[in-house]
């Protein structure tokens, strides 16, 4: 309700704040409403901890004037962006305007003769003057820091006010960027005026569909964590709350302010993640609603959107992973920036599909491909650039003008066929089932269907179970339709013998990997050693031995959370994959489903990276929308696709389209 209450109070002053100009005009976007940085945690917590350990030696007082400083420092840094005044930048027919508290500090004035200046790389924006040009500032990216301007609306904008920007290459930029940006933003501006020439597009779907993430599950993880670490702190905070005869010893403050420590930093991380929102998108053909942390809420219908511009955003996480998200900015009919949003964790291809599923024009530099860079390793690229994959009575091999590399049939042990993110690979194994070739179709030259009826005719032993798996379903769909239109046929004598039940499709159970299910184990022992070692603390005055019972109590807790975690890990659930589709079942597998896809309905099976580069399985319908993630039982990417193979489940995420027969090229 408060975010609600906010986003209508931004609404209103924006609306102010655009009745007061005529004509164009772009503002640079507003801050948060919820003041939750990532350094306020780490920061109150030292600052709290530091206060622990020199406080007096009062037990109240060391326990309550750090907590009553932590929260302190949170109320004085959410007050202070209300206090001071804002500053905003404003582009209109009167010029760039440095705007703080509704008065404009600084005006740059330009015109057609006289156009503003921006770097390619730098972003950095120089205005006309009679000497030359000074600079004003720089623009950002994302239009997230800075002047809080992205580059290409600043653009667009200029062009409307009938001065266009000049785009030039500064001091030490490559030569010849300034011409692609400009080119490039020349591409979007004309799909955008297409776009908002044509209409909307006739959208393929009808219901609306919801985006979230992090979804529930997630969040509720990520707080059950800051839950953990703030009983860690309670508990090392009543272990030093004793009474003692000598007042307040050395290791009793240190760990009083290690507590502190820990229970400041777990309580401001679980504020943060209580305050700031999730990513949520509900798009419909009526209308779209965005809901993120950075830009708000953005509620829009789809008469008012002629089209939308995505930017990537990546950022480095570390070990060689990048998480790719997307910025959207929504244009109107006058090509007016009406709103920007942040996809946030939402796959970009996911939220992309469902838009231009639901009628919305997405205009994009350059699609994105599903293409495979093929490892020099697999194919003889190197040697034969201009051969062809060939398949003979007694070889398998690459024959060009220049020569030949061939493998003997008598070395060949079958070749297997599966699609992997909407494209055809072909696998070949050896005869002890080592792997001597996998490598997309399109690479060999060769269709699908012509390497499987090749195959074959040769008395090579071929496998497609995807494509087996489509025609049985089919055929089964065929034999529904014709089943229908006959009359019935009578009733079975009693005395006949009954038909023989049809061999059901074996199924194919994908356990966890090994390296989670330890964790259970660990996480257990440490529980157990913890919880005995408070108590073995706090009752030692209690028994005349002092501690020597914690000798044996401390081994019998790691015992006891060992056999917790042991117990656990019996109930875990695992994947099943199979003709009748894919589900989730606990006790290995064998037990109660807690989550199925019939076949029909599953479009891809695959494990990709979300939420800062955590794995998760996913599963896509047929037209590349998610229809389950599951990111804390997540099995092996590698035993996974090996299963989809023999089962006949297509890997991978795949492309946007109707359900119909696996991928020729």
């Amino acid at each position: 309700m408060e975010s609600a209450r906010a986003s209508a109070r931004a609404a209103a002053a924006r609306q102010d704040l655009a009745a007061s100009v005529a004509g164009p005009f772009i503002e640079s976007n507003r801050p948060r409403s919820v003041f939750a940085p990532w350094w306020m945690p780490p920061l109150t917590a030292l600052f709290a901890g530091v206060l622990a350990y020199v406080s007096a030696d009062d037990t109240l007082l060391r326990t309550l004037l750090p907590l009553a400083a932590a929260l302190l420092g949170w109320l004085l840094g959410a007050a202070w962006p209300r206090l001071r005044a804002r500053t905003v930048w404003r582009l209109s027919g009167a010029g760039l305007q440095r705007l703080r508290g509704g008065r404009a500090t600084e005006t740059y004035s330009f015109s057609r003769e006289h156009p503003l200046l921006l770097s390619a790389m730098a972003l950095e924006v120089r205005a006309p003057t009679d000497y030359g040009s000074t600079k004003v500032g720089n623009l950002c990216a994302m239009g997230l820091e800075d002047m809080a301007i992205a580059m290409f609306p600043f653009w667009i904008t200029t062009r409307r006010l009938g001065a266009p920007l000049r785009l030039f290459d500064g001091p030490g930029e490559p030569e010849g960027n300034a011409a692609a940006r400009e080119a490039g933003f020349s591409r979007r501006e004309a799909a955008l005026l297409s776009a908002a020439a044509e209409g909307p597009l006739p959208a393929q779907a009808v219901g609306p569909i919801e985006l979230s993430r992090p979804e529930a599950d997630v969040r509720s993880r990520k707080l059950g964590r800051r839950i953990g670490f703030g009983v860690v702190g309670l508990v090392g905070l009543g272990a030093v709350i004793v009474p003692s005869d000598g007042g307040i010893e050395g290791r009793v403050a240190l760990i009083s302010s290690l507590a502190m420590v820990v229970l400041v930093w777990a309580a401001g991380s679980f504020y943060r993640v209580l305050r700031t929102p999730p990513a949520h998108w509900t798009v419909s053909p009526q209308g779209i609603t965005a809901r993120d942390p950075w830009f708000g809420t953005t509620e829009l219908p789809a008469s008012a959107i002629a089209g939308i511009v995505p930017t990537d955003l990546t950022r480095d996480l570390g070990d060689g992973k990048v998480s790719v998200s997307l910025i959207l900015q929504f244009y109107g009919h006058d090509l007016s920036l009406l709103s920007t949003s942040y996809s946030g964790d939402i796959p970009p291809d996911e939220l992309l599909a469902v838009l231009r599923s639901r009628g919305y024009r997405v205009i994009q530099d350059q699609q994105r491909s599903n293409t495979y860079d093929v490892d020099p390793g697999f194919l003889p690229h190197q040697l034969l650039p201009e051969a062809r994959f060939t398949l003979g009575a007694d070889h398998v091999g690459w024959e060009g003008e220049h020569g030949a590399i061939r493998i003997p049939r008598t070395e060949i042990g079958g070749l297997e066929l599966h699609t992997r993110s909407g494209h055809p690979w072909l696998r070949l194994r050896g005869t002890r089932g080592e792997e001597l070739l996998h490598a997309p179709l399109g690479a060999l030259r060769v269709s699908r269907s012509e390497l499987r009826d090749q195959a074959r005719a040769l008395g090579y032993p071929v496998s497609d179970p995807e494509r087996d798996a489509y025609e049985s379903a089919a055929f089964a769909g065929l034999s529904a339709q014709t089943a229908q239109n006959t009359p019935t046929a009578p009733a079975p004598s009693p005395y006949a013998a009954p038909p023989a039940a049809p061999a059901p499709a074996s199924d194919v159970t994908v356990g966890m990997p090994g390296g989670t299910r330890k964790w259970y184990y660990i996480t257990g022992v440490l529980a157990g050693v913890i919880v005995m070692g408070v108590l073995a603390f706090k009752l030692r005055y209690l028994f005349d031995s002092g501690l020597s019972w914690a000798a044996w109590g401390v081994p019998a807790g790691a015992a006891a959370g060992a056999l917790c975690g042991w117990m656990y890990d019996r109930r875990r659930p695992a994947l099943v994959l199979g003709g009748r589709g894919i589900r989730m079942a606990a006790n290995g597998g064998q037990g109660k489903a807690e989550w199925e896809h019939a076949r029909p309905t599953v479009g891809g099976v695959g494990v990709d990276d979300h939420d800062g580069g955590v794995d998760a399985l996913l599963v896509w319908s047929p037209t590349g929308q998610v229809i389950r993630k599951e990111s804390l039982n997540v099995p092996d990417p590698e035993e996974l696709r090996l299963a989809c193979e023999r089962t006949g489940l297509p890997w991978g995420r795949p492309d946007l389209g109707a359900w119909g027969p696996p991928p020729e090229l």
